[in-house]
């Protein structure tokens, strides 16, 4: 559950929506069987904000807006984001639809081979975080 300092007014609306950002990210991820690089921005909770008008009302609920529509507490709505940023990348990794391939050596048809960056695959479709390491279906 989303954990901040930050008092919210809907927390469970926003969890919601987040986990359903994951869900159509895991459907779109199988379909094109893809590797989400946790680093690169595959898996960013900034960008899935941006390009989201209901996460963005859902977290502005919590805060006042002045004439202007800029938000009067700005520190925290910045220490927010970077909460969300940080539960994003972990509701990705604990929602079970996703093997976690941290960074590090693979062995990859008895080659060791190195992951530069924390890397997610829909469950069950990859063997290793390389693009040759789909597995037969």
């Amino acid at each position: 559950m989303l954990q901040t300092k930050v008092k919210l007014t809907n927390t469970g609306k926003i969890d919601a929506i987040l986990n359903e950002i994951v869900l159509k990210t895991y459907e779109e991820a199988l379909e094109e069987k893809l590797l989400l690089c946790m680093e690169c921005g595959d898996v960013d909770f900034y960008i899935a904000y941006s390009n989201n008008e209901e996460i963005q009302d859902a977290i502005n609920e919590n805060f006042e807006i002045d004439e202007f529509g800029e938000i009067l507490k700005i520190d925290e709505h910045q220490e927010l984001m970077d909460d969300l940023y940080d539960y994003f990348l972990i509701i990705h990794k604990e929602s079970e639809m996703f093997d976690f391939f941290p960074a590090g050596p693979y062995t990859l048809g008895g080659q060791i081979r190195e992951s530069d960056t924390d890397m997610l695959a829909p469950r069950g479709l990859y063997s290793a975080p390389f693009e040759d390491a789909l597995k037969e279906r």
